[in-house]
C-alpha cells in the first residue's frame, strides 16, 4: 500500500505552509488503512509532536455541547519524529463508525512553541466508500 503511487488526494487541507493529504482508504478484515502525506513548503523543518485522531461533531453551533471522542490506533507504520520537504504514514485503525453528522478529524501538532498544528477531516461518506485490499 506504501508502495503504491499517490495519485489524487481524496481530501486535502493546507495551513501555514503546510499541506495534508488523504490519499487512500482501505479496509481488510475488520481493519481500516489510512494513508497520509504531508508536505512542507517552509524553510523550516517540521517536528513533529503528536498526532490526535478524534471523532468530532461536523458542524458545532454555540448553543450546542460539543461531543468529542479520541481514538487510538492500532499500528502506525513510521514514526518520524522531524520531516523537511515531505512525510507519508499509513495509519490502521480497528473496525470503526461513527454518525454520519460527524467526522474524523487528524491533526497533527508540532513541538515548538509556533504550534503550527493542521487538521484534516474525514467524513463517514469517504470510510464506507474504502477500497478492499486485495489479498
Amino acid at each position: 500500500m506504501f508502495c503504491k503511487k499517490q495519485g489524487h488526494a481524496i481530501d486535502h487541507i493546507k495551513a501555514f505552509g503546510l499541506k495534508a493529504s488523504l490519499y487512500h482508504i482501505y479496509t481488510a478484515g475488520d481493519y481500516i488503512f489510512l494513508s497520509l502525506g504531508y508536505e512542507n513548503n517552509t524553510n523550516l523543518k517540521y517536528d513533529l509532536d503528536e498526532f490526535h485522531f478524534k471523532i468530532e461533531d461536523k458542524k458545532i453551533t454555540k448553543a450546542t455541547n460539543v461531543q468529542s471522542m479520541e481514538i487510538k490506533p492500532e499500528f502506525v507504520l513510521f514514526d518520524n519524529p522531524v520531516f523537511q520537504h515531505s512525510y507519508r504514514n499509513i495509519i490502521v485503525f480497528k473496525k470503526l463508525s461513527f454518525p454520519g453528522n460527524k467526522v474524523l478529524n487528524i491533526q497533527l501538532n508540532e513541538k515548538q512553541i509556533s504550534g503550527r498544528v493542521i487538521t484534516l477531516s474525514v467524513s463517514y461518506k469517504d470510510v464506507l466508500e474504502a477500497d478492499v485490499l486485495p489479498n
